[in-house]
């Protein structure tokens, strides 16, 4: 990952480190953060690809698939509102629209409350050993689908490095690069004018963020 544009104080990351060595509790996302993400199942699928959008006070997350990454005959834009639990998949190129309620809306863009610190690792190749990054470890249990997930965030900002859920039908494999805190387009996270007046179409009662993912 390159380097992140957040210019941390070296007391401040310190400090950081200090308190959530102490305290263990979970790190927030910072107000707004973009950048690529890349999904595999552990049999080394290639699931998806594209950049990503986080809004983590409003809760609202974009994701647009990149069209060179496989042959596909359809990409996914989707556009997740988790706190209303609505998720909008958008065709931009038809300008068409479909919606879903999301039943279960946690998500790995965010640390869960009841996560567990598992560690705190340093990052580095043997080569280069001055542009590590230190990294912490999270995990935990999503009890409602029957899985259980890890996720590792910088300890200085607490950006996504990387990600797992292991649940009952699949197992995921996420991976961050390039991850910023700021958003280019703040209307990421608005719904095109034609998913207006568009009527849900009904959705299984464990419907999450993990069911986008599949072969």
């Amino acid at each position: 990952m390159h380097t992140v544009k957040l210019l941390c104080v070296v007391f401040s990351c310190l400090y950081a480190v200090a308190w959530a060595s102490s305290q263990r509790k979970p790190c927030h996302s910072p107000p707004l953060t973009s950048g690529t993400m890349k999904v595999v199942s552990t049999g080394g699928h290639d699931l998806a690809s594209g950049e990503f959008s986080y809004d983590s006070k409003a809760d609202k997350f974009r994701f647009v698939e990149d069209t060179t990454h496989a042959n596909k005959t359809s990409y996914m834009d989707v556009l997740i509102h988790f706190e209303e639990g609505t998720l909008y998949e958008i065709d931009s190129k038809n300008e068409s629209c479909k919606k879903e309620t999301l039943q279960f809306r946690k998500h790995l863009m965010e640390i869960p409350p009841d996560a567990t610190h598992e560690s705190e690792i340093y990052m580095a190749s043997p080569s280069i050993t001055e542009q590590g990054l230190r990294v912490r470890v999270w995990h935990g249990k999503l009890p409602e689908l029957h899985a259980h997930y890890s996720l590792s965030t910088t300890s200085c900002g607490c950006l996504p490095v990387s990600g797992s859920y292991y649940g009952e039908k699949k197992d995921l494999l996420f991976s961050f690069f390039g991850v910023e805190p700021e958003v280019d387009d703040p209307q990421a996270f608005v719904p095109p004018a034609y998913c207006e007046g568009v009527a849900f179409e009904e959705a299984p009662d464990d419907h999450s963020f993990f069911d986008l993912f599949h072969d």
